[in-house]
Formats: structure tokens, sequence, C-alpha cells
């Protein structure tokens, strides 16, 4: 086989996980679709033609290991299956937005590689009550990170005690930043206690580098990306102690072998920092999606993005086989277009 697979990584609303599916296919005569699914909370999507289903019993929260691991294994499992000339990562809450055949297309005629963002990452902590310098998401990757267990302290203090418990927290912590730091994942799985790991996998001609979970890569960098990260390998040992490492170890280790195509977007999110993640989007985003050249956008819901799914069908159908005006790359030298969600982590 070849063409294309889309690997998609879902947990929820398996109806809209078919819609998505049936999309691809139908936008790309030769793609195929495979679905890994964390069945916790739903059934999992039914399969189709070109569409393969298969869930898997990790617990892939998110920021966890088990969401890399469930991605690399789905990697592999697209690479056995299928054998891709080129392989995409995309979420249940994707949509196409450009005609994918013309897309697919186009990103191996000019050269291949891969696409995404790698924002390579420098951090210089601190002694004292200063913080460090650079972008101390950093840490993240150079401390080995531990779950710590909930408490329910900031339930049972008083609000004027448990205050002064996060303030004491908060000194001690900032002063022992170069061997020590704490971290909450918010939406994932609460608290952690980092240690400085003095031995790490980065060096300046292999910097740690951020960038978005959604990527897209032709054959010959899966296939590096699959060899160094082989189940036993140095590095999914290392990042099984790191904390959101979908959004590190993949885009670190494609960065290594070649920097990222400049100007192709995978999926346009709109990140909303006040609440720490991304919206869902409506028809009033149109622009900005069309704007942003992506190939997919992200969030939407089968109920409440129904219009602009509606409308994302009928434009692809309005031209089919062809690159239209929104696909000029917009996005350069990791500088996003307007809404797109910045490289922060």
């Amino acid at each position: 086989m070849s063409g294309t697979a889309y690997v998609v990584l879902s947990h929820r609303d398996p109806a809209q996980v078919e819609r998505l599916a049936a999309a691809v296919t139908g936008s790309s005569p030769t793609a195929h679709v495979l679905v890994t699914h964390d069945g916790r909370r739903s059934a999992a999507p039914r399969p189709a033609d070109r569409v393969r289903v298969r869930t898997h019993g990790l617990p892939t929260d998110w920021g966890s290991w088990e969401l890399v691991e469930a991605t690399l294994d789905a990697f592999a499992w697209a690479r056995r299956t299928v054998d891709p000339e080129m392989v995409v990562l995309i979420s249940g809450q994707d949509y196409p937005v450009r005609d994918l055949a013309a897309w697919e297309r186009e990103f191996l005629a000019t050269g291949g590689g891969w696409a995404g963002r790698a924002t390579p990452l420098s951090y210089r902590p601190r002694w004292g009550r200063r913080r460090g310098e650079g972008d101390d998401d950093l840490t993240r990757y150079v401390y080995g990170w531990y779950r710590l267990p909930a408490t329910g302290l900031a339930q049972l203090l008083p609000p004027g005690l448990e205050r002064a418990r996060r303030r004491v927290r908060g000194a001690v912590l900032l002063r022992a930043e170069p061997v020590l730091s704490w971290r909450h994942v918010t939406r994932g799985r609460g608290a952690h206690l980092g240690i400085r790991r003095w031995r790490t996998p980065f060096s300046p001609a292999r910097p740690c580098c951020k960038g978005p979970q959604m990527v897209a890569m032709d054959r010959a960098a899966l296939d590096h990306l699959l060899t160094e990260t082989a189940p036993g390998t140095a590095l999914r040992r290392y990042f099984r102690r790191t904390v959101i490492p979908d959004e590190a170890l993949i885009q670190s280790v494609l960065a290594w072998r070649a920097p990222p195509r400049e100007g192709w977007q995978v999926s346009y999110d709109h990140w909303v920092p006040s609440i720490d993640t991304t919206r869902e989007l409506g028809t009033a985003d149109l622009p900005a999606i069309l704007a942003s050249g992506a190939a997919f956008c992200r969030k939407v819901d089968r109920v409440r993005s129904a219009a602009l799914i509606q409308a994302l069908d009928d434009r692809r159908a309005a031209a089919p086989g062809r690159l239209d005006a929104a696909a000029v790359p917009v996005v350069r030298s990791g500088r996003a277009a307007p809404g797109v969600r910045p490289s922060r982590g």
C-alpha cells in the first residue's frame, strides 16, 4: 500500500470521529484513517472502508507519557499496515479544511520532510529569589518528575492559612529551582515534584524543542522517528519522567534530523490563555481558519460546530482537486498567523 495515513487520537464522541474519517477519505481517495481510541470514556468509532479502528488500554490523560506512547504505537501500526508515503497526526476533534489530496501531493512534491513547529528551549535557573532566564518550560524536560498524591489540604485549611502555605512553598521552590521544582498539570494528573537531572539527551546541536502535538511527515522522517523512539531506547525511558512530553519528544527527534517545513501548518486552533486551552470553533472563525493555510482545524463539535463543519464540507466539494487561495503558506519562521495558538508548549 501507499498513500497517506491519517492517525487519529480519540477518546470521545465516536459519531464525530466517524464523520471526520469519512471527510478525510472523501477528500483523499488514497488516504487511510487509523483511529487509536482511549476506550475509558466512550465506545470506539466504527471501522469503514479505508478506516481502521483499534482501542488501546493506556490511560492517555492530558500531558501524560501514555499519550506519547499511544501516538508512537499508532505510528508504528500505520507503518506496518499501510506503508504510507506520508503520515499525519490529528485528534478526533479536528476537521479537514483543505482539499487533502492536493495538500498531500504538494507536500511530497515540494520536498516532504515534516510539518509542525519545533521551538528550541533555553532556560537558566538561578539560586535565590529571582526567576531564571529564558523559557522555564524547559524544566518540564530536564527535571525528573514524580506525581504527588492528592492531600486535600487546599480544601481542609482555612483560606488564609492555605494562602500562607502556598507562599511558603513558592518561596522555598524559587530558591531551590536549580535542583528542585513543582508543577501542577491542571488538565492532567495534578501536582508533580521535579528533581534536576544532571544528564539529559540534549545538547547545543540537539536542543530540547517544543511545539504543537499535531505533525505530518514523509516516510523517511517517520522511519527515523520510529527508530529513535523504539521501545527500550534511552529516549523513551528518559521521557517517561517528563511532563507534557507530547509537546517535546516527537518534535525534538524530528527537528534533530531536519527543521520543520516553513509554511506548513497541520491544524489551526485558537488558544485562549485565560482558560489555558483551545476553544471550540464556529463559523465566525472561518476567515482565520482559511487564512492560516492549515489542512485541519480544531476543536470542533459535531453539534455546536455543525454550521462550520458543513461550510467546510461545502467548500471542499466546490473545488476538489486543487490548492485554493487559502493554501498559500502564511506561517513563516515560527510566526503564527492571526488566531493561531502560540508556541507555548
